[in-house]
């Protein structure tokens, strides 16, 4: 009984110790431009990051975020040299190699088309065979969607960031362009605000999708980590910050 006792004590006092050593270590995060939601120009680095900062931070975690192109901050997440990724809508691909945080937002996509070039609202993804549809690479959207890419159905121009595709609907090089409802009118605020009035969006919804912090299983703390980002954004919303730091969002306190 003695030896037992002393057996756990010694495990709790190692397990304690490596906790708080590893706590001192700021968690590697993996990151691209998506503002408002994640971008290194914006205040707390955009929404989703700043709540997944703030998750970290009630846990006694620090973060640094490393900015990349999408595709590959996913491809060095999933190899193991960041601890996270954020964010990701759901892919049971990715599912194989990457445990899924709790939920951070639940976003709706749209296609982006300018006011000037009129489209008719659409039902099935074939209704918008004649357009030119920009995408970005390593974006999640739809197996449906890359599906009808690559059989030639879509007319889809794939580029590494999100800015360059509303650049190219601007200027008529593309006709549409998914993405968030909150993130396709700041892109076009960031990149020139004059032009806001001129871009709407096609009413049916593209897709209605939860992001997601995502850890890769080669790393054998990830299934830990998750735990604690789930624990650390249970107590945000718990205690009201996630719906202040929500309610900052639309008003566009995390665009400037």
């Amino acid at each position: 009984m003695k030896k037992t006792m002393l057996l756990l004590v010694g495990v709790t006092i190692f397990s304690f110790s490596f906790s708080f050593a590893w706590a001192k270590e700021p968690i590697l995060i993996a990151t691209g431009e998506y503002a408002p939601y994640t971008s290194q120009k914006l205040k707390s680095n955009g929404f989703v990051n700043h709540v997944i900062s703030e998750a970290f931070k009630k846990e006694g975690y620090t973060v640094k975020f490393t900015y990349l192109p999408w595709k590959r901050g996913s491809v060095d997440t999933e190899r193991g040299r960041f601890h996270a990724t954020s964010y990701w809508f759901q892919s049971e691909d990715r599912r194989k190699t990457f445990y899924y945080s709790d939920p951070v937002i639940t976003e709706k996509y749209f296609f982006f088309h300018l006011k000037s070039n009129p489209i008719r609202d659409w039902s099935t993804l074939s209704d918008l065979k004649e357009y030119r549809i920009g995408a970005t690479i390593g974006s999640t959207y739809t197996k449906e969607f890359w599906d009808a890419t690559k059989s030639g159905m879509l007319k889809v121009q794939a580029v590494p960031h999100n800015e360059t595709n509303i650049k190219k609907l601007l200027i008529k090089r593309i006709d549409l362009f998914p993405t968030g409802l909150v993130a396709g009118f700041a892109l076009v605020r960031q990149h020139d605000p004059d032009k806001v009035n001129l871009v709407t969006y096609l009413p049916t919804p593209f897709r209605t999708e939860t992001g997601h912090l995502w850890f890769p299983k080669k790393r054998k703390d990830s299934y830990e980590l998750v735990l604690i980002f789930n624990r650390g954004l249970a107590k945000l919303k718990k205690e009201g910050i996630y719906k202040k730091m929500e309610d900052d969002l639309l008003a566009g306190k995390y665009e400037k």
